[in-house]
């Protein structure tokens, strides 16, 4: 990979930045901690790594044995055979400075130290980050951590890290100071239908910062969006100038931790992390262009709905609804959020009226009175798209949900049951969504697919789920009316910017 641009000079810092290539791409890894004993990170990070099906070289090291998991283990890195590219510590944080020490004189590039017990511990155990930091750059090493749960690229089969699952390769690059929130990051966009292109456990950021994983997201070509949740930065110009930039060129989508004096408390505690007033927060995320999340769930969905699909041109918004009280609530959101629902041309609403019954109401939101006619929803959401009076479309239409674990005592001889009917019905309509992101990625008007009957045929509660063909469909109005808005915010700054 080249890393070349604004926010990587040449000299020390752009060798950093493409040093950390070798966290997400190493040949061969040093696992320094490794053991067979079940209960340890030393067991777990490197029964992932290998359960991921990771093809480059592993050298298991630990003193005490000969063999780990029927690889050869080595007393310390300094008698490793082989070239080490990156090297992950689990021993605990008395014994990291001295592996340190032995990766400095075997020559390693990139550091993962998944070990705690230091500066969010405060007293000696900071000064005790510091050494490992200085330590770390006196031998030219990138160091991940520590304090965090590990790293990830699907595309590279590489996983080492604490969480037992292994999500696919796709567009979205995670970082965050916290591991169990960058497992709901990536669950989130996951049940969106996305999967990840790399991801860090940032934790205690001793010495790779946020701003530095962001600035090689922004160079990674595997990259299209990019989502974060922070506790907080040490150096704020020095992560809003970096931001900013990475903004220009993909979305970034921010969640921050700390927004309150309990938050800020618990986040010293965590990862000892500095927190800032959150007004400052978020005016600076608006001059930076950062989208920021409410939830990990929010922030998850956000960052797979910009995949995929064009930037709006503009704040206007078409409804096309499966009932009028859907597009009620619809307008009512989408006002909400800064978006303009707009008066539609005579002539476009003639076009839409040719292929709805005489008694549909001519107007934006656009009612199909109730239709679930695929021949008739396609056409006239195309003709929406090429009337150039709308930068996006949000086209919502719900389903009665049959709930196996509840029945209903039905009389057959006065009636039939017609439930299976409408499941078929249904299901037939929601094979057919991929279908209307042909005109969207053709004409270049976003496209937002709201429906329950997708999400009910599987996990309750999912705030989006993907249909086939990179098609996101949303099982709320809320989501997918903010979505929509974040994207022409987005595209907004992106347009003054450029």
């Amino acid at each position: 990979m080249q890393h070349q641009g604004p926010m990587n000079a040449a000299g020390k810092a752009g060798t950093r930045i493409r040093d950390m290539d070798l966290l997400f791409n190493p040949r061969s890894i040093a696992f320094v901690g490794a053991t067979e004993f079940s209960l340890k990170w030393g067991f777990l990070v490197l029964n992932n790594l290998l359960a991921g099906g990771y093809r480059g070289k592993i050298y298991p090291v630990n003193p005490g044995r000969q063999s780990v998991m029927g690889m050869p283990a080595y007393p310390s890195v300094r008698e490793v055979p082989g070239e080490v590219d990156l090297a992950v510590f689990t021993v605990p944080a008395s014994q990291v400075l001295r592996a340190m020490d032995d990766c400095a004189a075997k020559g390693v590039r990139a550091a993962l130290v998944i070990t705690a017990g230091f500066r969010e511990l405060g007293g000696e155990n900071e000064d005790l980050e510091r050494e490992l930091v200085k330590r770390a750059r006196a031998a030219g090493m990138v160091l991940a951590g520590p304090n965090g749960q590990g790293i990830c690229c699907p595309a590279n089969r590489l996983f080492p890290w604490m969480p037992l699952f292994f999500p696919p390769d796709g567009p979205i690059s995670f970082v965050s100071q916290s591991g169990n929130v960058l497992n709901m990051l990536i669950s989130a966009a996951y049940r969106a239908g996305s999967g990840v292109a790399k991801a860090v456990s940032s934790g205690n950021e001793a010495d790779l910062r946020m701003e530095d994983y962001l600035a090689y997201f922004a160079e990674d070509p595997a990259t299209e969006v990019i989502a974060a949740y922070s506790e907080g930065t040490p150096d704020g110009r020095r992560f809003f100038e970096t931001v900013r930039e990475v903004s220009k060129r993909k979305p970034v989508i921010l969640m921050k931790g700390g927004r309150t004096s309990s938050g800020t408390a618990a986040a010293r505690s965590h990862t000892g992390a500095m927190a800032v007033s959150d007004d400052l927060y978020a005016a600076a995320c608006r001059q930076a262009g950062v989208i920021r999340a409410r939830s990990a769930d929010e922030a998850g969905i956000l960052a797979a709905s910009f995949y995929e699909r064009p930037l709006p041109r503009g704040r206007r918004v078409g409804i096309v609804t499966g009932g009028g009280g859907l597009g009620v609530i619809c307008a009512d959101l989408c006002s909400d959020a800064g978006l303009e629902v707009v008066s539609l041309s005579r002539a476009t609403l003639e076009s839409i009226g040719k292929r709805l019954p005489p008694w549909w109401v001519p107007a934006n939101p656009i009612d199909l009175v109730a239709g679930l006619d695929f021949s008739v929803t396609l056409p006239i959401i195309e003709t929406l798209m090429r009337s150039g009076e709308v930068d996006s479309i949000i086209f919502t239409f719900v389903g009665v949900i049959r709930d196996p674990a509840v029945r209903t005592p039905l009389d057959p001889h006065r009636g039939m049951d017609l439930q299976e009917m409408w499941h078929q019905v249904s299901s037939g309509f929601v094979s057919r969504i991929p279908e209307l992101y042909g005109p969207m990625r053709e004409l270049g008007v976003p496209l937002f697919v709201v429906s329950n009957l997708a999400s009910s045929r599987s996990d309750k509660g999912i705030p989006a789920t993907r249909e086939g063909n990179g098609v996101t469909v949303y099982s709320d109005l809320e989501t997918a009316c903010r979505a929509a808005a974040v994207m022409a915010d987005y595209a907004a700054w992106r347009r003054l910017h450029s």
